[in-house]
């Protein structure tokens, strides 16, 4: 029965990730993935080399502390394919519910009902939406956190190590989390006077701190300024260290910047796909940080259901919703009906927008893949975000339209006049036809309504 059980949560997890690998397959063909996936294709690319990146034109260093992606290189170097990157995501995803259910067996549930809390994990929309989604770096932040947990409850302490280590490498506000919640895990060994924990606690929190300060310290004052800071600037608070003082110094402004409707319907599309499970348990405290690294910041489309900002808060909701069942007097049928709301969550309010993504990004992509295909491989080309990812792989000199400027300064620039984008036609096609008329690039292949376009020798400034 236990076996039987267990090869029916593991079976679910094979067809989850079969689903999404077969899903990124078919965006990949269908030239549908925007230009994060292709930012992350060149980064792994040039782990070795610094990370430079045809959309950040310099260091991906100086957006984000991610050494971590370097052990991702040999996939990409060995098959320089987009869709491998997204299997990986894929795999991440799906693995967070072995990981959930082995954290319920760690707090002493029976096998069934820990396979239920897992599998919940595979229907849970933010999760899915990640899983589903283009990969960033922090698609890998579930698998990582919930790895690091288990391994403390199990008292594997090299595991600890090993995955704090990766979780010190993969993002600077990862970083945080880790220093807090690090905190946390000794304070609570303290508590219970175990010697172990309390190592552990301090040591993934050591890791956390030295990780922030080496990227505080050392590597943004060699690349340049953090610009991803401007998410934290209001006209109260210049900043992250600044704003977290406003509840303080500016409490009437800062309410009325944070407490608005948009980011209670983001909790509550949190929850209730858990259907508020996770309050039963103190460890959803753990999902403090998460939550206020998304909601502080000013941008809706960071606090957006579906983007990949949720892997900050996500691991530890699930981890506070297996404590919540497992609280006293809770029945078990909650694995259930978490799991009916998520799905139906899943199907009324999809985070996928998969009547969006699961489309070719452009009509006739035989006629841009034949005008890319003329363009010299060691060529540096500009093109539309879905393009630039289809080729990012075998153009590490590929760059979106737009970044810096029109063209970038690269040597081809291809685009369809007619490309189904609104911020292409009224913002990007009256400047480049604008640049164009200027003489710096003539015309040099067109297939339907797909142009490509080189630069002359002697560019003007007109670009």
């Amino acid at each position: 029965m236990r076996l039987n059980r267990l090869s029916a949560l593991w079976a679910g997890t094979v067809a989850t990730f079969v689903l999404l690998a077969a899903l990124a397959a078919v965006r990949a063909a269908d030239w549908s993935y925007g230009a994060d996936t292709g930012t992350f294709v060149q980064i792994v690319l040039d782990a070795l080399g610094g990370m430079h990146n045809g959309v950040e034109q310099t260091t991906h260093y100086r957006f984000h502390w991610s050494p971590a992606l370097v052990l991702l290189w040999p996939f990409l170097a060995t098959t320089h394919s987009l869709w491998v990157l997204q299997v990986i995501l894929a795999a991440a995803t799906v693995a967070c519910a072995p990981l959930l259910a082995g954290i319920a067996r760690a707090r002493g549930l029976e096998r069934g009902i820990a396979d239920r809390i897992g599998a919940v994990a595979l229907v849970y929309p933010p999760l899915v939406a990640v899983g589903f989604g283009e990969f960033r770096d922090l698609g890998l932040l579930p698998v990582l956190a919930l790895g690091w947990w288990l391994a403390l409850q199990r008292r594997a302490w090299r595991w600890v190590a090993g995955l704090a280590l990766l979780l010190a490498g993969l993002r600077e506000d990862v970083c945080l989390e880790l220093a807090l919640l690090g905190l946390v895990v000794a304070l609570d060994g303290f508590w219970r006077r175990d010697r172990g924990v309390i190592v552990a606690g301090l040591g993934s929190a050591a890791l956390g701190v030295a990780s922030d300060a080496i990227y505080a310290l050392v590597v943004l004052p060699h690349v340049g300024p953090w610009p991803p800071s401007h998410f934290y600037v209001y006209p109260f608070a210049n900043g992250p260290a600044e704003l977290l003082l406003a509840p303080l110094t500016h409490p009437l402004a800062f309410g009325a910047a944070i407490l608005t409707l948009g980011r209670l319907t983001y909790v509550l599309e949190a929850f209730v796909p858990l259907a508020f499970v996770p309050l039963r348990s103190r460890l959803a405290w753990l999902a403090v940080p998460g939550f206020a690294i998304v909601l502080l910041a000013n941008s809706g489309l960071v606090w957006r259901m579906g983007m990949h900002y949720a892997a900050l808060w996500i691991p530890w909701l699930l981890i506070a919703f297996a404590g919540g069942i497992a609280a006293p007097r809770l029945p078990r049928r909650w694995t259930t009906i978490a799991f009916v709301i998520s799905a139906l969550f899943l199907i009324a309010f999809n985070p996928l927008h998969p009547q969006h993504y699961l489309r070719p990004s452009y009509h006739a992509l035989n006629d841009a893949r034949a005008v890319l295909a003329s363009i010299p491989a060691e060529a540096s080309v500009s093109t539309h975000d879905e393009w630039y990812t289809a080729i990012a792989a075998q153009r590490p000199r590929a760059e979106v339209l737009g970044t810096p400027f029109i063209g970038g300064g690269a040597e081809y620039i291809v685009f369809a006049e007619d490309y189904p984008n609104a911020t292409f036609h009224d913002t990007l096609l009256p400047k480049l036809r604008e640049a164009l008329a200027c003489g710096d690039y003539h015309l040099v292949v067109r297939r339907g309504s797909v142009f490509a376009f080189k630069r002359g020798a002697h560019p003007q400034s007109c670009l």
